[in-house]
């Protein structure tokens, strides 16, 4: 069977690690499977850090051309698919479709929401004009606002393309109420990188790092890069985080504070930058920045030291759980406390959506993480019941898959 892997998020250690935990348990469930992983105009550098490195995944990083992104949006909002035939790379795009027994979106964020990712959007519709089979696996979706005229075709297009599926995993419980409304049948999932649990011996650069002090991993995101959050300064997000390490502290004395980046190949937006303006407001702090360079698998296995885990990126908490840590999950979109409300672990989540409004809603929101941390623990069944749940849906998907495909 031939299989082409298509939207694939990169510089991102969490679609990182889901990414090589799929293909591994694919690569491992048939062994005469061949997947090929497509991008385009996609950074060398990247992709090299994705590499899973088996020899049934080959990986093909198409040259970006002039007029692709606005010819995609047309031929899908005029309904003139045909135009496509016309861009020499989008031909070359269509012929690997159809190489392919199967179309498989990889698993990763919310693309087909409020980011309103056009182009996520057409390579999901291009599999239904050339009439593939097409899985959008351990993904969220929605919400879909409706305010612009292209806000109404984006979400009709969705719309379109959920029913098309076939075969629909969702990572949320918040997706999945949605997917309900629409009357669209989906398999319940949680992050695909519960199907893996990467253990390898640290680098000496991070053991020297950490030291032989106890740990715990504090993970910041510098979230005015998100939508909902583009009127948030630095300084108030330095604010909000330089207290919280003050709790950590308090909290956990002799104890250094690592601080894990989820971004990479980023450009300004890389949290290793921003975990430096973080140790520059905090000077005295034991703070420890671990570099960028280093992939997932090491990541994993430095949460697996920890003593706990506090954690504004969604990764960073499936990391935790999938390693048996205890942990708190600072909330910020509706895929992090969708999580947490599939497997029943709510109890240890704080909802940030509403801190930076005011003084007083940092505040209190300081005063609910002081809260949680005097009683941070892990109930091992989260572990247990997330790894169960991922490894349910992907045997649903090959089953469903290689029957449809022979």
């Amino acid at each position: 069977m031939n299989i082409l892997m298509i939207n694939q998020p990169l510089n991102n250690r969490g679609d990182e690690s889901a990414h090589k935990a799929l293909l591994r348990a694919v690569c491992k469930e048939k062994k005469n499977v061949r997947v090929t992983v497509l991008f385009i105009g996609a950074n060398p550098d990247s992709i090299h850090q994705f590499d899973v490195h088996l020899p049934q995944v080959t990986y093909v990083n198409l040259s970006e051309m002039r007029g692709m992104g606005c010819l995609s949006k047309l031929g899908m909002i005029y309904n003139v698919r045909w135009i496509w035939h016309l861009h020499p790379m989008i031909f070359n795009i269509m012929k690997l479709y159809k190489e392919s027994d199967v179309v498989l979106c990889a698993p990763g964020g919310i693309c087909m929401g409020g980011f309103q990712n056009w182009w996520h959007l057409f390579m999901l519709q291009l599999a239904k004009y050339i009439g593939k089979p097409l899985v959008y696996y351990g993904r969220s979706f929605g919400p879909f606002p409706v305010v612009t005229r292209s806000n109404r075709q984006f979400k009709k297009l969705s719309v379109e393309m959920l029913h098309y599926f076939s075969f629909l995993s969702i990572r949320d419980k918040k997706s999945e109420s949605l997917a309900q409304e629409l009357g669209i049948r989906y398999v319940a999932t949680v992050d695909s990188a519960f199907l893996d649990s990467p253990k390898l011996e640290l680098p000496d650069e991070i053991l020297s790092f950490i030291g032989h002090k106890p740990y715990v991993v504090f993970v910041p995101n510098q979230l005015n890069w998100h939508y909902a959050y583009r009127h948030v300064s630095d300084d108030s997000l330095l604010t909000f985080y330089s207290s919280i390490i003050d709790l950590l502290i308090k909290r956990y004395p002799g104890h250094n504070i690592v601080m894990l980046p989820q971004l990479f190949n980023a450009g300004g937006w890389c949290d290793y930058l921003f975990f430096e303006k973080i140790k520059g407001r905090n000077p005295n702090a034991p703070l420890v920045s671990i570099s960028d360079k280093y992939n997932s698998d090491v990541q994993q296995t430095v949460i697996a030291g920890a003593q706990s885990v506090i954690g504004a990126r969604y990764h960073s908490i499936v990391f935790a759980i999938n390693n048996g840590v205890p942990f708190i999950s600072l909330s910020y979109e509706h895929k992090m406390s969708g999580l947490l409300c599939s497997l029943g672990g709510e109890e240890m989540m704080v909802d940030i959506v509403d801190t930076f409004i005011s003084s007083e809603n940092m505040q209190a929101t300081i005063e609910l993480i002081r809260s949680k941390l005097n009683v941070i623990c892990l109930d091992q069944k989260l572990r247990f019941k997330a790894q169960n749940m991922a490894q349910n849906c992907f045997d649903k998907f090959v089953r469903s898959i290689f029957s449809i495909c022979g």
